[in-house]
């Protein structure tokens, strides 16, 4: 009995010490895992798993950890639900603990390739921790390392679309969205674009709409995205166009540029839509009606060019060469 307290008490002092690790190193970076959280995510998210997502995602760069979050909100409602399998034994597909991994049966057996030991106790499926762990390295091993996939990563967590558009919703309620004011540097005002295109995946497009009551279409998107940057973009796909330095070669995007898709690649007044590059050949844009704000590849057959909104039109990005790919014809 005496070994048994001994064991428990070890292991209090340690869960304590990694959530009191957890939280210093969240406060101490401010975009860790994707970004500060919300009033609504500091209200709806008990206090020791924040930064427990936090840091998670930031084991993956390119995981939001709102976007882990939404998924431990969408299972158990933060390990809070009583139901079948997240305290005890699992559940009748087979999925366990507070992320609902599978341990067997439909749901196949993830946890056993996939399991973290976090904490250094040993991996437990019912421990938050080793489950949100868990939870991060299934993702990222699904297509969610450096941004690569994460809609495509959360449907491999589930198989369901309508999962997928939930969870993205409510990550988009977990991340702040803090403007800047103008003139701010480049880097900061690209970082706050992306972040801000990052918090509204799974909003639904609508032709005509900059994020009333949630909805965008591809331009609106992006004129909200670079107003938290401090930089506000002329209304229209074709009118953004000439808002920014041309980049011409897709060797030269950075995170933050606008890339651009054309009926007549040679014609840049049949622009007919518009996204932000996110790296590693993706890119976040509103699509059309009837889907909802996500991640793409930014290259197919449409591709006109790019746009850095954060150099002037005409300025130091460099100019076409032999390798670049379908330069857009100069302003006329």
């Amino acid at each position: 009995m005496g070994r048994v307290m001994v064991k428990l008490l070890f292991g209090v002092f340690a869960t304590v010490f990694l959530v009191l690790g957890l939280m210093a190193f969240a406060i101490s970076t401010s975009l860790i895992g994707g970004g500060a959280p919300s009033a609504s995510a500091q209200q709806d998210i008990p206090p020791q798993l924040l930064p427990v997502y936090q840091t998670a995602a930031d084991s993956c760069p390119g995981l939001p950890w709102s976007v882990l979050a939404a998924i431990g909100k969408v299972e158990t409602d933060h390990a809070r639900s009583a139901a079948p399998g997240v305290r005890s034994g699992a559940n009748v597909a087979g999925a366990a603990g507070p992320m609902q991994l599978g341990i067997g049966g439909k749901a196949g057996n993830a946890w056993a390739t996939y399991a973290v030991d976090a904490d250094g106790g040993g991996a437990d499926v019912y421990d938050p921790v080793d489950a949100i762990f868990t939870a991060a390295n299934y993702l990222c091993q699904h297509g969610a390392s450096r941004g690569a996939d994460v809609a495509g990563a959360v449907f491999a967590y589930n198989h369901a679309s309508w999962y997928v558009t939930k969870v993205l919703a409510i990550a988009s309620t977990y991340a702040a969205s803090v403007g800047l004011p103008p003139g701010a540097p480049a880097e900061e005002v690209t970082a706050a674009a992306v972040g801000f295109a990052y918090s509204e995946l799974g909003k639904p497009y609508k032709w005509g709409a900059t994020g009333e009551l949630g909805f965008y279409d591809c331009s609106g998107l992006m004129l909200r995205a670079y107003q938290k940057g401090g930089i506000t973009l002329p209304r229209t796909s074709r009118q953004q166009w000439y808002a920014g330095a041309r980049v011409w070669n897709v060797s030269d995007l950075l995170p933050g540029d606008l890339v651009f898709y054309a009926y007549n690649t040679a014609d840049p007044a049949t622009i007919h839509h518009v996204g932000i590059y996110i790296g590693a050949g993706n890119m976040i844009d509103a699509p059309y009606t009837g889907a909802n704000v996500r991640i793409t590849p930014f290259l197919r057959g449409d591709y006109i060019g790019a746009v850095r909104p954060t150099a002037a039109a005409g300025s130091g990005v460099p100019g076409p060469t032999a390798t670049t790919t379908r330069p857009a014809a100069a302003p006329g």
